[in-house]
């Protein structure tokens, strides 16, 4: 099998395609369960992903809320050109749909990502190192080139892992986890 980014990307976009809303909520819902397990909840600042529901994105509107009611501060991608700004959203923040039919905040509250101490990554699917093939367009790769090296990464995906993506770049950056329905995947210990 062809395991290159181009190849999975093409394949497991065709995949959740295929999925229904009632199994993107099912599976949403247990991916949020599974995240609650992890010992992450004393950070005070979280950068997320807004899902799009027309691409059949793992849903992050429960993560959002539950951010919101433990007092966190939360921020979220907005598209700039080839950048991706760190915006701080709170309960009255109001969106629209971008050019790639992504909800972004209207505001331009732009923060500094160093602020940064967890982010939830958007990808298509992952290999058992943590590796992650995402939409093609670069914005989160170019986003944790910048971050600090301590901050949590984590991906949130509706497919159990391949072996191995084969054409990994010295500037692809792992994941620390990655939450799935079945599991969540730890690759801090490697």
């Amino acid at each position: 099998m062809n395991n290159s980014k181009f190849f999975l990307r093409k394949s497991f976009k065709k995949q959740r395609s295929l999925l229904d809303i009632n199994q993107v909520q099912g599976l949403s819902k247990r991916i949020f369960e599974n995240l609650l397990e992890l010992n992450i909840w004393d950070k005070s600042f979280y950068h997320l992903y807004l899902s799009n529901e027309i691409n059949n994105e793992v849903e992050t509107d429960e993560i959002v809320n539950l951010l919101f009611m433990k007092n966190k501060r939360v921020f979220v991608p907005k598209i700039l050109g080839k950048d991706l700004l760190n915006i701080e959203i709170d309960n009255n923040t109001n969106y629209f749909l971008n050019q790639l039919g992504i909800r972004e905040p209207i505001s331009s509250n732009q923060k500094d990502a160093s602020l940064l101490e967890v982010i939830f990554v958007p990808l298509l699917i992952f290999d058992k190192l943590g590796h992650r093939v995402g939409y093609g367009g670069g914005y989160y790769d170019k986003f944790l080139e910048n971050i600090k090296e301590d901050v949590l990464k984590i991906g949130l995906s509706l497919f159990d892992p391949i072996d191995e993506i084969q054409d990994i770049e010295k500037h692809d950056i792992s994941m620390d986890y990655i939450i799935t329905p079945k599991r969540v995947y730890d690759f801090t210990l490697s």
